[in-house]
């Protein structure tokens, strides 16, 4: 049975179900590799050091948390007269992402904006349940050839994306785990930017 199914199953109300929910997303957490996450978290640093640009895709939900790591790199880990990231979300544009879909096919959508703007020595963060996104798949292809650093974020077994990033991050789940394993693509965005922003001296307190 599926973790999701099988946790719904023995719970006798929504409290039981959210402990035993809560207590499958910290067994993810405590299982993934910490090495990946230390060159992770490296790999943005020197991209924020060298004025570097990173690059984060994703589809739905993972689009969403996208924008969000974006917005808590650019603006939550800013500190005036230190050196800030320049990251950027491929799906925010909606008016964009539409053309290039209507125009090139959806499997293209982030190749397309990698093609204008990506150069070597760049960042391309993909977030990717399944691991097996087209348009993700082409986007870390085209990147790995043109010199730039490819990190994922993936759940289930990796799928196809797991031989096309340098750095992985995968929380190892069932097919239902939609849920927990976008819950660690969130966390994994506040523990990146908040640690690179006190290791710059920034307090996260307002």
């Amino acid at each position: 049975m599926n973790k999701i199914a099988e946790i719904y199953a023995k719970a006798d109300s929504f409290a039981s179900y959210a402990r035993f929910y809560s207590a499958r997303l910290s067994e993810v957490l405590e299982n993934l590799d910490g090495k990946a996450l230390t060159r992770a978290m490296e790999t943005l640093e020197a991209a924020r050091t060298n004025r570097k640009a990173i690059y984060i895709i994703g589809n739905g939900g993972s689009a969403a948390l996208a924008s969000h790591l974006v917005n808590d790199l650019v603006a939550g880990a800013y500190l005036e007269g230190r050196p800030a990231f320049r990251a950027f979300a491929l799906s925010d544009n909606i008016s964009t992402i539409t053309a290039l879909a209507n125009d090139c096919g959806y499997e293209n959508i982030f190749l397309h904006h990698l093609k204008v703007h990506l150069e070597p020595g760049d960042v391309v963060l993909a977030m990717s349940v399944s691991g097996n996104s087209p348009n993700i798949l082409r986007a870390l292809t085209y990147a790995r050839s043109h010199g730039a650093a490819t990190i994922g974020m993936c759940g289930f077994t990796g799928g196809k994306m797991a031989g096309l990033c340098d750095i992985l991050i995968h929380a190892e789940t069932t097919a239902d785990e939609y849920g927990p394993v976008e819950d660690v693509f969130g966390i994994l965005g506040h523990m990146l930017s908040g640690y690179l922003a006190m290791k710059q001296g920034k307090a996260l307190n307002h």
